[in-house]
């Protein structure tokens, strides 16, 4: 219970509004009337309402001008069969008015939610605490930009590696030969730490200096001609670096404890029994 109200509250916080630069035109704009029906108003902030509410991908029908249209007589249709419905009585039908009564539930709590832990917020103290002692967590691993020459066999790797000795360019042979989809790029797999490759790559990858080629190395997937191309050493992100991660995960633990205490509290003033 606890972690789905925390995931109602954590979608809640990432909502940011943002501000027109003309705040009295772009009102004006919004609630400009695009279609009336009974006398009801749909203005262009009704329609911008409700297309944000459909999945981007399906959005984009509705960009154009003409898609908007379309979308607009959509919603006076949907008015249309509303004001039929509340004619025949629907506003008084016991499954209606049962949804309506969950609806409520869940935008009150929503808004409850938000307006109580909204304002819980990490400060700098905090992060800079957490950064401290959890240095371990901010450690940036060692990486290696890397090209390689995929063989099915032993003797077709060490035939490509005898090219690029004999100073063949590494990418032309990897684009001749190579069986890996990174052949397209010249074998480039671009950077990446140790844990990104199968142990025999990586251990041989790693022990090689910024230039050199190695001689063909077996893996599961084949034969393997290294070339590498540069080498970060491990460091440490920096705190400016690691900020916006801190506040973003501290301000949610301390939301959550406050829930957590919230939650604890409020079982002691209602009661709650578990079938």
């Amino acid at each position: 219970m606890k972690h789905l109200i925390m995931g109602v509250l954590v979608s809640l916080m990432m909502i940011q509004i943002a501000g027109a630069t003309d705040p009295k035109s772009a009102d004006k704009a919004a609630l400009k009337v695009v279609a009336k029906v009974n006398g009801m108003d749909i203005t262009n902030k009704d329609v911008d309402a409700r297309l944000a509410q459909i999945p981007p991908q399906y959005r984009s029908v509705y960009a154009s001008e003409q898609g908007r249209k379309k979308f607009v007589e959509q919603m006076i249709q949907e008015r249309l069969i509303y004001l039929q419905a509340l004619k025949e009585k629907y506003d008084t039908n016991g499954q209606v008015l049962e949804q309506l009564e969950k609806a409520k539930q869940n935008i009150m709590v929503r808004r409850f939610i938000n307006d109580t832990f909204s304002k819980i917020k990490a400060d700098e103290a905090d992060m800079k605490a957490y950064y401290e002692t959890h240095a371990a967590e901010f450690t940036i691993p060692p990486k290696i930009w890397a090209k390689h020459i995929l063989c099915k066999t032993e003797d077709e790797a060490k035939a490509a590696f005898e090219r690029v000795k004999k100073g063949e360019a590494f990418e032309a042979v990897a684009k001749d030969v190579s069986t890996c989809p990174s052949s397209k790029k010249g074998g480039d797999l671009g950077w990446f730490g140790r844990d990104k490759m199968v142990p025999e790559f990586a251990q041989k990858a790693f022990s090689m200096e910024k230039d050199d080629v190695s001689e063909p190395v077996k893996t599961q997937f084949g034969y393997h001609i290294i070339k590498v191309y540069g080498k970060k050493e491990a460091g440490t992100k920096s705190f400016e670096d690691a900020k916006a991660d801190l506040k973003r995960k501290l301000t949610t633990k301390k939301q959550q404890q406050q829930m957590d205490e919230m939650i604890d509290k409020l079982k002691t003033e209602y009661s709650v029994t578990i079938y």
